[in-house]
């Protein structure tokens, strides 16, 4: 390899660390818990969360579940969700909102989507 490919080589490999460390790809920034909070006679949620550098895949989830994933990037994740002839779309974790926190916590009732930091003050 020539002196010239070695240094096009070295900036394409800086250019690729500089993105991924800028998107905080690779490493885990927060993990997102989603909780079926609804009634016992309901039947299961499905679930599907989603960011623009990741699809979670659908799940389906029983009441008193939790569902969880790691954000490995600082991006929009948007979760989906579907019980019987209702669906709701929120976003599951906010860069702007959600930066500070390890964990971000949903909880889904038949009254709403509530998010806590702690899992214990929605």
């Amino acid at each position: 390899m020539d002196g010239r490919s070695s240094y096009v080589l070295f900036l394409v490999s800086v250019f690729i660390f500089s993105v991924a460390g800028r998107l905080g790809l690779g490493k885990r920034i927060a993990t997102v818990h989603v909780t079926n909070s609804m009634p016992r006679e309901l039947q299961p949620i499905q679930l599907g969360c989603n960011s623009r550098y990741k699809d979670h895949g659908m799940h389906q989830l029983h009441v008193g579940e939790d569902y969880q994933f790691g954000v490995e990037e600082k991006a929009l994740h948007f979760c989906e969700a579907i019980s019987g002839r209702q669906i709701a779309s929120w976003h599951a974790y906010q860069p702007r909102r959600d930066w500070n926190h390890k964990a971000v916590f949903w909880r889904v009732k038949e009254n709403g989507f509530f998010l806590s930091w702690d899992n214990s003050s929605w």
